[in-house]
């Protein structure tokens, strides 16, 4: 019997794979993948071990939100010492909370964090975005489902193009 915790990471493990294969696509050549353990008990994230080879390799992390931005930073530590060239992190929301800011754009062992913009960035508290933050408007993608769900159209072939 698995536990939600366990099915709910089987289901990103999946989705992460999916992206994985559409970027080996996209650049035509294969690229492996890596794993991050991390355990959640009482509120308190552990677990640091790296499964994968990233040595030499540029690494992407991948998760669906970022909050504090510490399970970002655990993945980006362990890649480096790993011997990853550089460390960059993909989520679709970024809520930034707490100190996310200084926690993600403070340690050179991240790069650029790239987010949607499902939640707006204002709660990093400044006027101007900092650099290594990257926000790709998804209003036009919401807007084509809108509109295919209005006239019949596919969102299938939406989200597979």
């Amino acid at each position: 019997n698995r536990s939600p915790q366990f099915q709910s990471f089987s289901e990103k493990d999946k989705r992460a794979e999916a992206l994985r294969t559409s970027l080996a696509r996209a650049l035509g050549r294969p690229l492996t993948s890596a794993f991050v353990e991390k355990y959640r008990a009482r509120g308190v994230v552990s677990g640091d071990m790296l499964v994968g080879d990233v040595s030499g390799r540029v690494a992407l992390i991948v998760d669906d939100l970022i909050s504090t931005g510490g399970t970002i930073m655990r993945a980006a530590r362990a890649c480096r010492a790993a011997g990853a060239r550089s460390v960059h992190a993909a989520a679709t929301h970024g809520l930034f909370v707490g100190q996310a800011e200084k926690v993600l754009f403070g340690d050179p062992a991240l790069g650029q964090v790239v987010v949607t913009s499902s939640v707006p960035p204002g709660r990093l508290g400044r006027d101007r975005l900092p650099d290594q933050l990257v926000v790709l408007d998804v209003a036009p993608l919401f807007a084509d489902a809108i509109r295919r769900i209005h006239t019949g159209g596919s969102i299938v072939e939406l989200l597979e193009s």
